[in-house]
């Protein structure tokens, strides 16, 4: 249980320092150190949830799964979900790279970016909110299977 935990809290840590990566304003001049940063943050939080995902998701599905037949179908749409998340977080990760290549070809002129910079900003953000919703579902479906008052049976 202190592992989940302690896995949970390192999966936090990472997810908002990606998020304070992202949400980092581009200091003129700055652009290859935040790009570096955010691929960085990115990759480290891709390895924790990565790891969040088999090791504690994917075991809540099962109990949820077993403890009520009922909820299969959240089941299934949930890792339908991290499998969508799982995509677009690679696509993300390709994005940045592409960005991190292009803003070696532009050098000084960084501000000619700042398009590419700001859909990376909003990819990301969008990404994150979206992970912390799956992450709420998962524990909002394990909780109703595991404590739902079923009534009496007659």
């Amino acid at each position: 249980m202190t592992t989940t935990l302690n896995e949970q809290q390192t999966l936090q840590d990472t997810m908002q320092r990606l998020e304070m990566a992202i949400l980092a304003p581009v200091v003129s001049g700055e652009l290859p150190a935040w790009i570096r940063n955010v691929e960085e943050s990115a990759a480290t939080f891709a390895v924790d949830w990565t790891r969040q995902l088999h090791s504690v998701m994917h075991v809540q599905y099962r109990e949820i799964a077993k403890s009520d037949a009922e909820l299969l179908p959240m089941v299934d749409k949930m890792i339908e979900t991290d499998q969508q998340l799982q995509e677009s977080f690679a696509r993300f990760h390709e994005e940045l790279h592409e960005l991190s290549r292009q803003g070696a070809e532009v050098g000084w002129q960084e501000t000619k970016l700042a398009g590419r910079c700001k859909a990376i900003e909003e990819r990301g953000t969008r990404l994150i909110l979206q992970i912390k919703k799956q992450q709420a579902a998962a524990a909002t479906w394990l909780s109703e299977a595991v404590y739902r008052d079923r009534g009496t049976m007659d």
